[in-house]
């Protein structure tokens, strides 16, 4: 490590230490620029955007997640910040770009614990000390940091402390904010028994060790894990904090207002909260049942053969093997590719591409990143050749206004176009990062408009058709093919995914007892859960049940076809067939979500919010353009909205006369839904 940046970080570090002193901040931090300094081994003067690049690329290949790197990111933007105040230098610049540099995390769902665990855990801790008992107590049912748990004392602890006979605690969380919480009775009475058996020391911490001095954090984990061994649980799977997510999700469930559960965890931001139980909304379950029952109103009337159950093994593993077997782009392939080119171009090429394929989604790394070298190698091989261009300083605005004029002449859709243009402008970006010089009117090539595409739902009528063509082709089929077309078939089709998402669910993500699905790898990293009908579920448990697979091991993918993801080649084509057999054209898994969003809100019981959270948008004008309503929804809200309108200005009012009503049933497009057979 240099010796200039060694002595400028524990300079920040011990500002930190001054201005945070009861804090970890300064621990994580110094840890982070030590990770820094081993990779860029230069005085903070030289540091460069190029090299914080770099740093970034040696992270992620070291598999370390966006969070953690995002992390390191703002701990060097601060340090930095801080040499620049420090040394009263306005022209110091920050070599961290966040525009550039952001590693895009997506939102994922907390790790709680299923009841099923919880339960196993607390009959292992019951058989372990008091002490235990009551300090895991404190994060499973009362949701305590374990630092928290570490910071207790004595005196924090208060038996009585209001009318109602609740005992309760002074905590102190983050940021040294003290908040109470209470405790139940069997909380209560469990600490109790602790400070009865509690020796005397002289340490105030409220549990202490067999060493008589207080817990560590560490500690306490290592006892969790002790525990999570006792019960034979994975231990990578059990953590404190995991214990503290479970205690927000129940309270969740049983609907405690969510400012009150905010300030009950120690939270600072509602949106902190919102975060800790994303993955229990018991309306969420609520409005997706009672929308499919008014799609599906009578029972199936076909009942499938019950099987005998197969173990599923838990080998500690979670990742899909179409995640873990997905290969990047190699650099001797973009090579080749790139034969005839300038070598500095190829070697700039080279060096994004395998930037880039480290924050993309691992199953999608080799297919976008040859999408982007045919994009680069096209337009490249174009300007070099009809151009001249063989230096980036020599590329111009009208040689790309030129080249985006073939492309038009090709009658390539402004969508392609707009796509290039995109890939392009990243590439110049990268280059100057790596000391390139950019003509900087490249960047205001405008980009082409794109016409608003409208969704192309199957009609209610259609889709009926299409899902028993599928029940009576696949009831023709060997069971293990009737199994598996019916698995992905109702799982896009009551499920709404799409068909990447298929691919890489596992075993793991499917909890049979509450007919949910873990979306781990949705668009844009965002995690969701959805909930499945009892036809999905019964097709997803028969498809289980006819596997070749001799183990069932959570890592493997749900839905497969010899032990491998089914891949989206398959599905399309499959349900291409389907479709043709009854003469409906351009059916697509991307059609059935169109149409899955569609059904559910033209029932009338489907909030688009609700709708929104099922589908996994991060925008609610997303949601908006997947659906198409019918003229029967838009006619119910009208009716409703003028109804409640008369009732409050003038209640002999009555707008509605047989004409309107009459036009009204003329416009009518949608059947009334017919019973699913499955």
């Amino acid at each position: 490590m240099n010796k200039e940046y060694n002595q400028a970080k524990d300079n920040f570090i011990q500002h930190l230490r001054l201005r945070y002193p009861t804090s970890s901040t300064a621990v994580h931090y110094e840890h982070d620029l030590k990770q820094f300094g081993v990779v860029i081994d230069k005085p903070p003067r030289e540091i460069m955007r190029a090299d914080i690049t770099e740093f970034i690329t040696i992270q992620l290949s070291n598999g370390c997640s966006a969070a953690t790197v995002n992390r390191r990111l703002a701990s060097l933007s601060s340090f930095f910040e801080f040499l620049a105040n420090d040394a009263n230098d306005d022209h110091w610049p920050n070599p961290v770009i966040w525009s550039f540099h952001r590693v895009k995390q997506g939102t994922h769902l907390p790790r709680d614990l299923s009841e099923d665990m919880a339960h196993q855990l607390w009959q292992a801790i019951e058989q372990g000390p008091v002490r235990d008992q009551a300090m895991i107590a404190l994060m499973l049912d009362v949701g305590l940091r374990v630092g928290e748990v570490v910071s207790l004392t004595v005196t924090d602890f208060e038996p009585t402390s209001s009318d109602d006979g609740l005992s309760s605690l002074r905590v102190r969380g983050k940021g040294n904010k003290e908040r109470r919480v209470w405790l139940v009775s069997e909380t209560s009475q469990l600490l109790q028994q602790w400070l009865v058996e509690r020796p005397s020391v002289s340490d105030a911490a409220l549990f202490i060790t067999r060493r008589r001095r207080g817990f560590t954090r560490r500690g306490i984990q290592d006892r969790v894990k002790h525990y999570a061994a006792c019960a034979d649980l994975p231990k990578n799977q059990i953590s404190c904090h995991r214990l503290r997510h479970t205690f927000a999700r129940r309270m969740a469930e049983a609907r405690m207002p969510l400012p009150s559960l905010s300030h009950w965890l120690g939270h600072s931001h509602l949106k902190t909260t919102q975060i800790y139980i994303d993955g229990a909304n018991p309306d969420l379950r609520t409005d997706y049942q009672t929308a499919m029952t008014v799609l599906a109103e009578t029972e199936c009337t076909t009942a499938q053969e019950q099987r005998p159950h197969r173990a599923v093994t838990d080998d500690q593993s979670t990742v899909p093997e179409c995640v873990t077997q997905a290969r990047q782009l190699e650099g001797s392939e973009i090579e080749t590719k790139l034969k005839g080119l300038p070598i500095w171009l190829i070697a700039l090429v080279t060096k994004l591409l395998f930037t880039k394929q480290l924050r993309w989604q691992p199953h999608h790394r080799r297919a976008r990143a040859g999408q982007w070298l045919g994009e680069l190698k096209r337009a490249w091989s174009w300007l070099v050749t009809e151009r001249s261009v063989n230096d980036l300083e020599q590329l111009s605005r009208a040689d790309l206004n030129a080249y985006l004029g073939h492309l038009q002449q090709r009658q390539l859709s402004a969508y392609t176009i707009r796509h290039f243009l995109t890939t392009f402008f990243s590439f110049l970006k990268f280059a100057e990062t790596e000391g390139c010089q950019v003509v900087p009117g490249l960047y205001r090539v405008p980009c082409p408009d794109t016409p608003k595409s409208i969704p192309n739902p199957l009609s209610q009528e259609q889709y009926q058709q299409l899902e028993q063509t599928v029940v009576s082709q696949t009831a023709q089929m060997a069971p293990n093919l009737t199994a598996l077309h019916r698995a992905w078939f109702f799982i896009l089709a009551d499920g709404g995914l799409r068909i990447s998402e298929l691919q890489t669910l596992t075993i793991s993500d499917w909890n049979p007892k509450q007919q949910t699905l873990l979306i781990r790898y949705g668009k844009g990293g965002r995690e969701r859960q959805i909930y499945l009908t009892q036809r999905a579920a019964q097709a997803i448990g028969h498809h289980l049940q006819h596997r070749a697979d001799q183990t069932l091991q959570a890592h493997k993918p749900l839905v497969a076809v010899n032990e491998l993801a089914v891949q989206p080649k398959f599905v399309r084509q499959t349900l291409h067939s389907f479709a043709q057999s009854v003469g409906l054209k351009g059916v697509t898994p991307h059609r059935l979500r169109h149409t899955f969003a569609t059904r559910l809100l033209n029932t009338g019981k489907m909030p688009v919010t609700t709708l929104q959270t099922l589908m996994g948008h991060g925008n609610l004008d997303t949601t908006m353009r997947y659906v198409n309503l019918y003229a029967k929804t838009i006619r119910s809200d009208y009716q409703a909205a003028t109804q409640s309108f008369q009732t409050q200005t003038n209640p002999d009012w009555n707008v509605w006369g047989d004409t309107i009503e009459d036009a009204f049933e003329q416009d009518e497009t949608v059947n009334s839904p017919q019973p699913a057979k499955f």
